[in-house]
């Protein structure tokens, strides 16, 4: 849910519109809660996303969810620590990143999304301003030691070798 709002507030600050849609269920950390973030230049008429062009996901429930609502095409970054990808779709552009072994490297597992979010950023440099992200950032994680280990993280995604 962090990451959603992370891009949903880099949006607005970037005078994009944006819709920010949360799913919580049931589920705790791990299972499949989930949310959709839209982005535009134009004004959004539902922040309901059928076939999203881009999904960061983070486990295998979540990708046995929504693994048939990628069209061909869109970009796919993975956790590659939780999820089998051989039970990817075909023709989806796929990331796979052991995301908790280099949260763990930034000295908190939680920091797996914002890794993902330095994936995105290097492979969609264009959608934001890093300096928008780094403020983002430095609003959400208040705690020094906290932001700093999220701005390592953000970087580590950022840097890391995409294949």
């Amino acid at each position: 849910m962090s990451l959603g709002k992370i891009l949903a507030k880099a949006a607005m600050e970037e005078a994009k519109y944006t819709a920010f849609f949360p799913s919580y269920g049931a589920e705790m950390r791990g299972g499949t809660a989930h949310c959709f973030t839209k982005i535009s230049d134009n004004p959004i008429a539902s922040p309901f996303i059928e076939y999203p062009n881009i999904a960061i996901i983070l486990n295998q429930p979540s990708l046995d969810k929504f693994k048939n609502k990628l069209k061909k095409g869109s970009f796919l970054i993975l956790n590659s620590d939780l999820i089998n990808d051989e039970s990817c779709p075909q023709g989806v552009k796929k990331i796979s990143l052991p995301l908790n072994k280099i949260a763990l490297e930034c000295g908190d597992k939680r920091t797996a999304n914002i890794i993902a979010l330095g994936a995105f950023f290097s492979l969609m440099p264009d959608i934001f301003k890093e300096e928008t992200i780094i403020k983002v950032l430095k609003e959400t994680f208040k705690q020094e030691n906290i932001l700093n280990q999220n701005l390592e993280a953000f970087n580590r995604g950022k840097n890391y070798e995409l294949r």
